[in-house]
């Protein structure tokens, strides 16, 4: 679905926006982490990772008009492009990124949003 709708006008936006963007963002990792199944009764599940290379950056978020007590922190999000990512990659909850060397994570109650076309995701972390 990513991009449809421009598709079908036959603008591949996501590309597009890749094409003009990429090469000044910066370098990021956003690694997918699927729980793994508990093989015993008394042994945990070993979950798997999976990295996928693409490009973004990290910024600061006021969320002074949504919530009044998040104004003096604000809260950090990393912004990924979404054409490096294969088809159906896109970043949820649980997923990591890695970008500038430092480790963060995609909180489980975390938001991650994208633009109509899938260009970008914007995604709440913290540091890991």
């Amino acid at each position: 679905m990513s991009g449809d709708l421009f598709k079908s006008f036959g603008v591949n936006l996501p590309k597009e926006i890749d094409a003009a963007l990429g090469k000044a963002l910066l370098p990021a990792t956003l690694t997918k982490v699927t729980p793994g199944t508990r093989t015993n009764i008394t042994g945990g599940t070993k979950p798997t990772e999976v990295p996928y290379t693409t490009r973004g950056f990290i910024d600061f978020q006021n969320d002074e008009f949504q919530n009044p007590t998040l104004a003096v922190n604000g809260r950090k999000v990393v912004v990924l492009l979404g054409n490096p990512l294969p088809s159906g990659i896109v970043p949820r909850p649980g997923d990591r990124i890695t970008i500038e060397g430092t480790l963060y994570h995609i909180p489980n109650d975390g938001e991650v949003d994208r633009d109509p076309a899938s260009a970008t995701y914007t995604c709440e972390v913290r540091e890991a």
